[in-house]
C-alpha cells in the first residue's frame, strides 16, 4: 500500500498542483472540485495506515 501512496501523491503533484502553478487559466469550479476531492481521498488513505517505526539497532 506504500508504494501506492507513493504513487498517488506524486501523481497528484505532477498533474494538480504543478499544473495549476504554471498556467493563467482559472479553474472552473467543477475542476477545483475534482482537484479537492483527489486531495481528500488521498488523505483519507493517509489516515487509515498503521504507522510503523523501525527499531533503532541496539548501542546507538
Amino acid at each position: 500500500m506504500a508504494g501506492a501512496l507513493n504513487n498517488l501523491a506524486t501523481g497528484l503533484n505532477l498533474t494538480v498542483r504543478n499544473v495549476a502553478t504554471h498556467t493563467r487559466d482559472e479553474l472552473t469550479e467543477q475542476e477545483g472540485m475534482e482537484r479537492l476531492a483527489a486531495y481528500s481521498y488521498f488523505a483519507r488513505l493517509l489516515d487509515q495506515c498503521e504507522i510503523r517505526r523501525a527499531k533503532e539497532p541496539e548501542g546507538t
